[in-house]
């Protein structure tokens, strides 16, 4: 009988056509014994199966025949239910927490007992562990004769773990085994069951989710309705926004409420909280609260034109593309909805320029809604503005065929459509499709890539590669290698990183191993084939110097002040007299948005309009000028940008804006006596900075 450790391993096969046997131990932890005792286990059963076996070639890769392929697929996808499910301790936990969740009237030892299958002693560990990985979630499990065991807390962050322990196990490996066993075993609704209904009130009310926000609503709404018949909930009050019950989703949670016999104002109001924190927005809308999130969304643009030293082209369509990913975003901090974000470590790393710029972009928002952004959601909407601002054009050479299958949204869709076309230029893209389009494609593609796994891609027959959105130099370089292996490709071949380093430490002594690697991935992913989206632009200090810092100016007014900011720039012959003028021309018609936080401007205006050489001037005024008729927004620092493009400054701003939180940085602008100390301190902030966020 296949155990849990095997059906991962299995999982983790399936996920790519080939996989190294050292990757593979890497992701799912395992020695190399505990990893061939699996193995040789599933082997056995594949034989008993008639089956060829999973084979260990000369290179150290697992393959797998077409025919295994499907056997396998079929056994993952049939593994739902039944006693073949073998619970790991985490997954015993989850499942404790669901148990409590659920059986808020008396839940004893040995219902745990029963229902897990285990004994008292592995029962009471897996409590005492749940109780710890509980602390910071601020709910504890409690015990008494009356009541049994049962979750303390508020009601909000009890249903909020839920949610979020839901949506992790969704997202983690995009499969929902725990969640289906549990719903089985307990004897509720399950999710092919409910879907149907669910989506035929998604239609009659005209409400879009993602295909992954569609399984999440399914199955938090299955756990949270046998709740909502003995614990309801104190709804946040909507001062700030009209009555929800004039909304579309207020109506479609209303009747999926009473389709289930539930008919208390609490729990209608609950859900469709949820609702408008999952699904998408709609930019056709035109009521009272699209416009107030509107708003935000265009405070929010602005704000990131005026850090980023970003122009739209199309400022509006910009706007409505920001809505349809903000307005979830919104409900979640109106709501104090969870969100889970599991890319957020890797985005923060590969856009950490744009990933700080958003952060300081959305600083604001939080003040409104009185709750701070939380970091994951910084990161989701850093995917959609890093897929804004990404510069990358299309080859003219008809290639391969790709189709990217992606059910996380557009932002997910649109970043792994522009990475993936960074990293096989010669290659055609589709765009990208939710996975239930798949059987609607006619079969003109050669390849497919794809978010997350799913069994119907690979009934496709066509190659499939399992991508993340953002990928690191050596999961870019991988996949490089996979795809070119199986496809062929006579413009490019990579070599073998860990043979490069074997032979460079036959013959000198490496200090760092994983840097080494790390630097070979780099400098291979990056050729005259391939561009990396994100590669990091100039330093501050590489693009001003002590010739374009001015101290103790004296301006008349804001547009004076804008020319005198800009004169070192025209002199050096980085920008021209125009640039000049429609600096001020985009202050005078935009308004004080330049004013990007207390007494700094960030004049700017668009490359094409006079940009010679990418250059920060700085000029500090012995007296503050005004930029608005209201004298509400001194400015006594002016840091004049000229950007070549949309992406080369992003680094030197992101330096920047971390200057600008450092009192020291205004101290030395206000005390220096000559431009070359406050260049000093910019170069003294990038060495900190630099050995500061290193990995």
């Amino acid at each position: 009988m296949l155990d849990e450790r095997t059906y991962i391993i299995i999982q983790k096969i399936l996920e790519r056509p080939f996989i190294e046997r050292k990757d593979l131990l890497r992701k799912i932890q395992l020695t190399p014994r505990q990893f061939d005792y699996s193995l040789n286990k599933i082997n056995s059963w594949l034989r008993l199966n008639d089956c060829q076996p999973i084979v260990l070639n000369n290179h150290d890769q697992l393959t797998i025949d077409d025919k295994t392929k499907e056997i396998l697929l079929k056994e993952i996808s049939e593994r739902i239910s039944g006693k073949m499910y073998v619970l790991s301790s985490e997954e015993r936990m989850k499942s404790i927490y669901f148990l409590l969740f659920l059986n808020t009237e008396y839940l004893s030892m040995n219902h745990l007992i029963d229902s897990l299958k285990v004994g008292k002693t592995t029962v009471m560990n897996d409590l005492k562990n749940l109780k710890v990985n509980l602390y910071e979630s601020k709910i504890s499990i409690e015990y008494n004769r009356k009541k049994g065991y049962y979750l303390h807390g508020t009601e909000r962050d009890i249903r909020n773990l839920m949610i979020r322990m839901i949506i992790f196990e969704l997202n983690e490996d995009n499969h929902a085994h725990l969640l289906d066993h549990f719903l089985h075993t307990n004897q509720m609704e399950d999710y092919e069951s409910t879907k149907p209904i669910v989506s035929q009130l998604i239609n009659k009310y005209h409400i879009s989710f993602a295909e992954n926000r569609l399984r999440e609503f399914i199955y938090s709404f299955l756990f949270l309705k046998r709740r909502f018949e003995k614990i309801s909930i104190d709804t946040v009050k909507s001062e700030y926004l009209p009555s929800l019950k004039t909304k579309r989703e207020y109506l479609f949670a209303k009747e999926l409420l009473e389709h289930y016999n539930y008919y208390q104002e609490e729990e209608i109001s609950y859900l469709c909280g949820l609702i408008l924190g999952l699904s998408i927005g709609n930019v056709d809308e035109d009521d009272e609260e699209y416009k107030i999130i509107m708003n935000l969304v265009e405070h929010i643009r602005i704000r990131f034109e005026s850090f980023s030293g970003i122009h739209f082209e199309h400022p509006e369509e910009v706007s409505k593309q920001l809505y349809q990913h903000f307005r979830s975003v919104f409900y979640r901090l109106y709501y104090k909805l969870p969100i889970v974000n599991l890319l957020y470590e890797k985005i923060k790393e590969e856009y950490r320029d744009i990933y700080f710029i958003v952060s300081e972009t959305l600083k604001p928002i939080g003040t409104v809604l009185g709750r701070e952004v939380p970091k994951e959601e910084v990161a989701f909407l850093t995917i959609h503005f890093a897929s804004l601002v990404a510069n990358f054009y299309e080859t003219k050479i008809k290639q391969i065929v790709a189709l990217i299958v992606c059910p996380n949204g557009v932002g997910s869709s649109s970043i792994t459509f522009t990475v993936l076309k960074s990293i096989f230029p010669e290659f055609k893209f589709l765009f990208p499709i939710e996975t239930k389009d798949i059987d609607n494609m006619e079969d003109h593609y050669d390849v497919v890539f794809s978010t997350v796994p799913n069994i119907q891609l690979f009934y496709t027959k066509k190659p499939v590669y399992i991508v993340s959105p953002v990928m690191t130099s050596a999961e870019k370089y991988h996949l490089i290698r996979d795809v070119y292996t199986e496809v062929g490709n006579s413009v490019f071949r990579l070599p073998n990183v860990d043979e490069i380093t074997n032979i460079v430490n036959k013959h000198t002594v490496i200090k760092d191993k994983d840097s080494l690697k790390k630097d070979l991935y780099d400098y291979l992913v990056v050729n005259e084939n391939i561009s990396i989206e994100n590669e990091q632009g100039p330093n501050l200090s590489q693009i001003t110097s002590p010739g374009l810092i001015q101290l103790k100016k004296s301006a008349a007014d804001w547009q004076e002040a804008i020319f005198i900011s800009a004169q070192p720039l025209v002199i050096e012959k980085r920008i021209t007299e125009q640039y000049v003028k429609k600096m001020i021309d985009n202050a005078q018609k935009n308004g004080s948005y330049i004013v990007i936080m207390k007494h700094v401007a960030l004049p700017h205006a668009r490359p094409i309009d006079g940009v010679n050489q990418l250059s920060i001037g700085i000029t500090v005024l012995s007296e503050p000028v005004f930029f608005d008729s209201a004298a509400s927004k001194p400015v006594k620092y002016i840091f004049c940008l000229a950007a070549v493009d949309q992406e080369k400054h992003l680094n030197a701003l992101s330096q920047l804006l971390r200057c600008l939180e450092n009192d020291d940085f205004y101290k030395v602008l206000e005390n220096s006596h000559h431009p070359k100390e406050v260049y000093d301190f910019i170069c003294m902030k990038e060495k900190l900075d630099s050995v500061s966020i290193k990995p």
